[in-house]
């Protein structure tokens, strides 16, 4: 593909080789070369992307036909193909239950209408069944795992390697909450949604216990207790100035100052730059 000198402007303005990356693979000519980007990535490089106007028409799979209503017919056509007894086979036996019609028309859009593998929809069920578990402590209906489904189609999750690498994200979060709640004191409940929302932003930014707990003890200091907003707000802080090992949080977190206004100088000519560009687009 040859890039057009407005859009090659645009990326070098953005500064992101991730969202470079991702535009060149997304017009690629060769569409079964695989994404280069982890799912994480991905999404960062399509939210600039997106903010350059750069993103492809065709990109939300979702929406660009009407998800089939499948009937009774469908559903025993589409049982006397090996591949989708399979698909069924595997799905009840995780969930320890015979599906009934309706569940099995749901798990016929996962995979016909979705086009999600085999192999996909089982790390898919056992990632729902581990969640559910954890907040309810009951199995997930399938209305929950075709919802999930979406979302993982809509983020690029749709073959081994990148269910793999999600699943495996998965679980590391779930180990750390478990550590992180005894940091936090909270023993004698599950946490909220919006509380494991948190705790997993913590984790992705890669931060260990013992940071995690320092700023617990500063919020517990300035405010009399736990407060979920303040103790995001040091975290996020000590992630904006690079600073995550308890090394560096009490070394550096006033150490950096001509650093942090350099790279402030180099964010504002960025978006000055790109300000530019899409002016002279509008025009």
């Amino acid at each position: 593909m040859e890039l057009s000198p407005q859009t090659l402007r645009l990326l070098c303005a953005a500064g992101d080789g991730d969202a470079a990356l991702l535009y060149l693979w997304q017009n690629a000519e060769d569409k079964t070369l695989p994404c280069p980007l982890t799912v994480e990535r991905r999404q960062a490089a399509e939210a600039v992307l997106t903010r350059l106007g750069l993103t492809p028409k065709t990109e939300k799979p979702l929406q660009r036909e009407v998800r089939p209503e499948y009937s009774e017919d469908a559903v025993k056509e589409n049982l006397r193909r090996q591949e989708f007894q399979v698909v069924v086979g595997q799905t009840q036996r995780q969930l320890g239950r015979v599906l009934s019609t309706e569940e099995t028309k749901g798990l016929l859009s996962i995979h016909d209408y979705l086009r999600m593998p085999a192999e996909v929809i089982s790390i898919l069920i056992s990632c729902c069944i581990q969640r559910s578990r954890d907040r309810s402590g009951n199995m997930p209906g399938m209305r929950t795992i075709e919802k999930e489904a979406g979302r993982w189609v809509d983020m690029g999750i749709d073959n081994v390697d990148a269910a793999i690498q999600y699943s495996q994200r998965i679980q590391v979060r779930r180990n750390r909450r478990f550590g992180i709640c005894r940091i936090l004191q909270i023993t004698d409940r599950r946490l909220t949604q919006a509380e494991e929302q948190y705790v997993n932003q913590w984790v992705d930014w890669d931060f260990p216990d013992d940071v995690i707990g320092l700023a617990y003890e500063k919020t517990c200091l300035n405010t009399g207790g736990l407060r979920w907003t303040y103790l995001n707000s040091i975290l996020k802080s000590w992630h904006e100035k690079g600073l995550h090992t308890m090394k560096q949080v009490r070394e550096g977190d006033s150490a950096k100052p001509k650093a942090a206004a350099k790279k402030q100088q180099v964010s504002d000519l960025q978006k000055e730059a790109l300000r530019k560009l899409m002016e002279k687009q509008e025009g």
